[in-house]
């Protein structure tokens, strides 16, 4: 019997990919070339479209194709073989993108039974079932389950089953050189319990409405990016990218993890950055110039110029905003995704993210309920369900934003838990880590103490400061270790956190 093969429709698994390039984000990390394609031309058509659609551009067109094949002798010799864009467009014209999933489930269909074939199974009494036609390759692999798991599990999920107990010893050995541990963070008591940012897991923050926990998230961004120069998608469906913009530079300006780099020290508030206002040598503000009805009557060019010339402080965050502009290139991509939030749309843009740009870790603020499901907690339960299994499979670092209940303002700092949580409790469960945040009120100040990071070797407990600002931060789930209650001084004007210490009770 020759080589079961369906080359039709390998053709129009090809032609629509490159009709709709974006069918790679919901079905690339399925297709494995090697097995699903039997006809030379159609599988260098399909991975040089994947090469193309990770590395150069996500629409196709004949000058970028033909521009990318040009590149490799070999590559044009072989593009030219083949039939190069005339064959592409005769392709495209046969293709349906709208049909693209029965195309898949025939390219899987063929591609498991010459496999079978390949292992000396005969394929035969399957090709000739009255049926056949209808039957899916998951049937298919029903009516020889027995004889063929390895091969069902390499062609269609792309896994491939492991013995628990087999490489236990090269597996602490790997540790000894590699240890388990992700990306590190600037809070050194959470980075250690925790084992840094790492991937293939989800955290989340949670803090009532208005506390900051876009802010806290925006510290995170900027040590990811600015310091450790790893990318970053960021999904926005409460703050605008403007807002979030504001939160980075005014993080960036007042932090100290990023004032040692760009050698500067200063403090702006973010309302001042949002107002245009800038001190002069004085300390006071310089303003536009204005008739006697209070009318600005300074061209803003003159203003600006004037600005510049007067104010140190405006030298310098200016320079401190061309440092963030050009260390960041490339690595901070935000979408506004307010408009559409549902499964099916966030998993879409992650995967975009990390097929074309690489991207390992994935922020998103604020993690609710879709427009269509508001109010269903097991509906909200699926949906982080989802976004830890895509961190999983990925190898991507999933950050939650979340939001506490109203109820939350009752509860003493200390004691929050995940019930807390609104809309859903349960999304603990899915979760690696949880964090949840409240402000410890003036009036308990002297209930509360902190033994400090710095401390060595003793354990004196220091006390809060009536002029400071602090947050609790309880640490309701840990996968990688212990829990404990930590203590943040927190100032949102300048967006300022840091990790004082482990919490404590007096």
């Amino acid at each position: 019997m020759d080589v079961v093969s369906n080359i039709t429709n390998e053709i129009l698994v090809v032609g629509s990919i490159y009709k709709s390039p974006d069918l790679f984000i919901e079905n690339g990390h399925n297709i494995r070339s090697k097995y699903d394609f039997h006809d030379e031309s159609t599988r260098f058509f399909y991975d040089n479209a994947e090469i193309i659609y990770q590395t150069r551009s996500q629409n196709f067109n004949r000058s970028i194709i033909s521009t990318y094949m040009a590149e490799d002798e070999e590559r044009l010799s072989l593009y030219k073989k083949y039939g190069g864009w005339k064959l592409i467009e005769s392709w495209m014209s046969l293709a349906v993108p709208e049909n693209f999933a029965g195309y898949y489930e025939v390219l899987k269909k063929y591609s498991l039974l010459r496999e079978y074939q390949n292992n000396g199974f005969n394929v035969e009494k399957i090709m000739t079932h009255p049926k056949f036609e209808l039957l899916s390759a998951m049937d298919i692999y029903r009516l020889v389950r027995s004889k063929v798991d390895r091969i069902h599990t390499v062609i269609l999920t792309n896994e491939e089953a492991e013995i628990l107990n087999s490489n236990i010893q090269s597996t602490l050995l790997h540790c000894m050189e590699t240890p388990d541990l992700g990306i590190p963070i600037p809070f050194p008591i959470m980075n250690d319990m925790i084992r840094g940012l790492k991937t293939e897991s989800t955290m989340a923050v949670g803090m009532l409405s208005n506390a900051g926990k876009s802010r806290y998230m925006t510290k995170l961004i900027a040590y990811i990016t600015l310091v450790l120069k790893e990318k970053v998608y960021v999904l926005l469906n409460e703050m605008s990218i403007q807002e979030i913009r504001y939160a980075l530079i005014t993080t960036v300006i007042n932090n100290p993890e990023f004032q040692a780099l760009y050698g500067l020290k200063l403090q702006k508030k973010e309302k001042e950055l949002t107002l245009g206002l800038y001190r002069d040598k004085n300390g006071e503000f310089i303003y536009p110039k204005k008739d006697e009805w209070g009318d600005v009557v300074e061209p803003i060019e003159d203003y600006v110029k004037r600005v510049s010339e007067t104010s140190e402080e405006y030298q310098k965050i200016m320079s401190i905003a061309k440092w963030i502009e050009e260390e960041t290139q490339g690595l901070i991509f935000t979408e506004d995704i307010s408009t559409a939030y549902d499964d099916k749309t966030l998993e879409f843009k992650i995967r975009k993210a990390n097929l074309t740009y690489g991207i390992k870790y994935f922020f998103y603020d604020t993690f609710k309920n879709d427009l269509a499901t508001t109010g269903d907690w097991a509906a909200m339960k699926v949906t982080a369900t989802k976004l830890t299994e895509l961190a999983k499979e990925l190898k991507m670092f999933g950050y939650l934003s979340i939001q506490l209940t109203d109820d939350a303002n009752f509860v003493k700092p200390d004691e929050l838990t995940s019930s807390n949580i609104a809309n859903c409790k349960a999304i603990k469960h899915v979760l690696h880590t949880l964090f949840l945040f409240k402000e410890i009120p003036k009036g308990e100040f002297h209930k509360y103490g902190y033994v400090a990071t710095s401390d060595w070797g003793t354990k004196t407990v220091h006390s809060l400061d009536e002029n400071k600002r602090y947050y609790c931060c309880v640490c309701d789930k840990n996968r990688f270790g212990r829990k404990e209650r930590l203590l943040f001084e927190v100032d949102l004007d300048l967006n300022i956190w840091l990790e004082l210490g482990s919490l404590v009770k007096k």
